[in-house]
């Protein structure tokens, strides 16, 4: 899986903790790294994650992947998530059952379909928006214990 914005690591810390088999962080600053490093430390998970001192965007075109699951939670004053969605859908990073969650402004407007992602649904939460695309076929579904 990859966590793009990773920040302090706590949602790819906890995919790893759910069964996920390695984890890419992908975070610019440097002292949320280190807090990164630490947090995988100390939950015994360091030996399943890398953590990549890139931009969110670099680390599109950087990582080999092919990933099954995404994660983005950019900062919401952040201007650049539409574009973000296009470069996912249009990277060579996802393959046919990619999830892509993504955290955002509930009024930040962004693409339903780009590339090889189509938009699955958008849950709100306040002025708080997650919103979660597959890739390639529209056959992929609800998510495990969705509500």
């Amino acid at each position: 899986m990859l966590d793009l914005y990773a920040g302090t690591g706590a949602l790819g810390i906890e995919a790893l903790s759910r069964g996920a088999e390695h984890c890419d962080f992908v975070e610019s600053n440097a002292r949320a790294r280190q807090a990164i490093t630490e947090n995988l430390r100390r939950a015994g998970l360091a030996q399943r994650a890398t953590v990549h001192a890139l931009r969110a965007e670099a680390g599109l075109s950087t990582l080999a992947g092919p990933y099954d699951l995404i994660l983005a939670d950019p900062p919401y004053t952040d201007s650049g998530l539409p574009a973000l969605v296009t470069a996912i859908g249009r990277s060579g990073i996802i393959h046919p059952r990619t999830l892509v969650v993504i955290e955002h402004l509930r009024s930040t407007e962004i693409p339903a379909d780009s590339g090889q992602l189509h938009l699955l649904r958008s849950r709100y939460h306040g002025t708080t928006a997650i919103t979660l695309y597959a890739s390639g076929a529209s056959d992929v579904g609800e998510p495990p214990n969705s509500q």
